[in-house]
């Protein structure tokens, strides 16, 4: 089965200083942790068909400073975790 994803925007709220250099490792890491979610987890049988979600909010709690390979990481499983609700 072939699953295709797209996320058109990620916003990074205030107080997340991430430098427009590790753009790029923050979407790898979003990407990555997702594939890996879903090859081992399967996809939700809701989202089997043809299904759009508009717009998704993930609220996550950072303490102290986060690589954005660790935040990209929190973003996909916190997705995930909305998608199999």
């Amino acid at each position: 089965m072939n699953v295709n994803l797209r996320i058109n925007e990620i916003v990074i709220g205030e107080g997340v200083d991430l430098p427009r250099s590790m753009r790029r490792v923050l979407q790898a890491a979003v990407e990555t942790e997702l594939t890996r979610l879903l090859t081992e987890n399967g996809l939700p049988h809701s989202l089997a068909q043809d299904y759009r979600i508009p717009g998704m909010q993930v609220d996550l709690e950072l303490k102290g400073k986060t690589s954005p390979d660790h935040l990209g990481k929190m973003v996909a499983q916190s997705i995930y975790e909305k998608l199999i609700k």
